[in-house]
């Protein structure tokens, strides 16, 4: 079993502090952020903090997707691999939360995700930066993730806008592998372009 832990503050300004337990290969990342997100979208259904989240990702896709073959130096020197302006990582000040992230994977099946937190319920808010903050994460430290991940973004917008809605049942499975099926279609397509 491997995981994650995240403290957060209440103040939105303070830094979030993110801990990984066990390993998680490289290749396995985008597989956790886009089951987290699928979560954390269906848990928030119709509140201002899911648009407000799915907004301001797909703002940095679109910007980002247009970079994703230059050179990642550049491109993290300009701050374009900011998935937001205000989020740092590093040590919480003052109380935070704790939020364990656990990835459970039987062989032969999609990997499950589970959040267990201290507090009886996370504000929304709270939530939405969870997102950011594991995404943000494993861009500072991978940048394959950084190169998948606007195009993992922008198939989840087709999807809730074509297939179904973040609070439907099915979209805690379809979502993320639309999303990774999508990718590997956009990634063999370019392979193929540039061969």
């Amino acid at each position: 079993m491997t995981g994650f832990e995240i403290q957060l503050s209440t103040d939105a300004s303070s830094p979030v502090m993110v801990s990984p337990q066990g390993e998680l290969p490289e290749y396995g990342q985008i597989w956790v952020w886009d089951l987290l997100y699928a979560r954390i979208m269906h848990e928030l259904g119709e509140a201002q903090e899911a648009s407000a989240l799915r907004e301001q990702l797909e703002l940095w896709a679109v910007n980002m997707s247009s970079k994703i073959y230059q050179p990642f130096d550049h491109v993290r020197t300009k701050g374009h691999l900011n998935l937001d302006e205000t989020l740092r990582l590093g040590e919480v000040t003052g109380p935070a939360e704790r939020v364990r992230l656990t990835v459970d994977a039987a062989t032969g099946e999609l990997p499950q995700v589970r959040l267990e937190t201290e507090a009886t319920d996370l504000p929304p808010a709270m939530r939405a930066r969870l997102v950011l903050a594991l995404g943000q994460y494993f861009i500072e430290g991978n940048d394959l993730f950084a190169r998948e991940l606007p195009i993992h973004i922008l198939a989840f917008r087709k999807y809730y806008a074509d297939v179904g809605p973040a609070g439907d049942p099915e979209s805690l499975e379809e979502a993320p592998l639309f999303a990774v099926r999508k990718a590997l279609e956009y990634f063999q397509s370019a392979t193929r372009s540039s061969g």
